[in-house]
């Protein structure tokens, strides 16, 4: 079905693209693991004693080289996203992939759109339910992610500044649509009033024995300044928690001081407990009869040094909350170097785990990103 989706994804664009007031294809070379589809280019990972318990500071180098080359399209009625991946290099045992994603977005009218596509992005997603520190909409505060769908953006009262977002839709799973558990039907909404508060909600597979939900609101009613907070049934996103719960909640803050060039923002994302759930059963984490709560954290740093120049410093501290021993600590140092005329910016940096007995790995991120083309009709 994927396949499918991906054909006729690509009929979508290429149609759109004919008709499209603006074209942009951008790629991005490289990349780090806090980027969709892209990897540290070298990674090196501290080998464990044979004989005791430890690292022996032997260092086994892998490297992957990754490419992202997107083609986005817009016009008064129509606007998508195709994007090919591609990675090459030993890593979780595969030598190499290819990864094909985007969406066709068709806009009859202003307060309608029908989508369809293998990866939506963000463009279906709840407001209150952004990140700040990881400056993205988690799987589980996304109305649709992939398949088909509908969405309706409303805006009313004095100068539109009451908004309602809404949607529904199906999402399919592996390569089957005739198997009710492994076709999602998703839903969700997102209201609010501009430069006040915003609410939201989102329902994730609905019809099978894995859904999911969230509540979701925020404070925007301070310039520069981001206030988030949700409560997560079944989640499952484990970019953005150690692993799964059953119950847990969201928490992210961050502020712009425009004036400096300084950013600073965190998030936090922990377990209500030691439940999760599995195949619609509900388990427990234990250890020596101690209840294990997982819990994740991120800060991210960003001071802009010069037209040219921004460094940032991030960090990430997962653990299961009842063992200390599971602890990891991830510190990632960063520079972002700006390119003259239209090549780009270049971002590297040393990023270096931690856990109970030591480094356990170093990495070197390499990214590049540039423009290859903008055409504005």
């Amino acid at each position: 079905m994927k396949r499918i989706i991906s054909i006729g994804l690509a009929g979508m664009l290429i149609c759109g693209a004919v008709t499209a007031q603006s074209i942009k294809i951008a790629n991005t070379f490289g990349g780090d693991a806090d980027n969709t589809g892209g990897s540290d280019l070298f990674t090196f990972e501290n080998q464990k004693n044979e004989e005791e318990e430890g690292y022996s500071n032997e260092f086994k180098n892998t490297t992957r080289v990754s490419n992202r080359l997107q083609l986005d399209a817009s016009g008064n009625q129509f606007d998508g996203r195709m994007r090919l991946e591609f990675a090459a290099g030993r890593y979780n045992g595969k030598e190499s992939t290819v990864r094909l994603r985007g969406y066709g977005r068709y806009k009859p009218v202003n307060a309608f759109q029908v989508i369809a596509g293998n990866d939506f992005s963000t463009k279906a997603a709840v407001d209150a339910g952004y990140l700040v520190a990881s400056d993205d909409s988690p799987k589980f505060a996304r109305i649709l992610q992939s398949g088909f769908g509908a969405l309706s953006n409303l805006n009313f009262g004095d100068e539109k500044r009451i908004f309602v977002k809404f949607g529904a839709g199906l999402r399919f799973d592996d390569d089957s649509f005739l198997d009710i558990n492994k076709l999602g039907f998703d839903a969700g909404l997102s209201f609010g009033m501009k430069e006040l508060f915003s609410f939201g909600a989102t329902f994730q597979n609905i019809t099978g024995n894995n859904i999911s939900a969230g509540v979701f609101v925020g404070l925007n009613s301070i310039e520069n300044l981001t206030l988030n907070a949700g409560y997560i049934y079944n989640n499952t996103d484990t970019d953005y928690i150690t692993k799964k719960a059953k119950n847990s909640v969201s928490f992210t803050a961050g502020y712009k001081f425009t004036d400096l060039g300084l950013f600073a923002g965190f998030d936090v994302i922990c377990g209500l407990g030691n439940e999760y759930l599995e195949n619609g059963e509900t388990k427990k984490y234990q250890k020596n009869d101690t209840d294990l709560i997982p819990f994740l954290t991120k800060l991210n740093v960003t001071y802009k040094v010069s037209e040219n120049i921004t460094v940032g410093a991030k960090a990430k501290v997962s653990m299961m909350i009842g063992d200390d021993s599971s602890a990891k600590t991830e510190v990632y140092p960063n520079l972002t170097y700006k390119l003259l005329d239209k090549f780009g910016t270049v971002t590297t940096g040393i990023r270096m785990t931690f856990d109970k007995n030591g480094i356990a790995k170093f990495a070197v991120p390499i990214n590049w990103k540039c423009t290859l083309a903008e055409i504005k009709k």
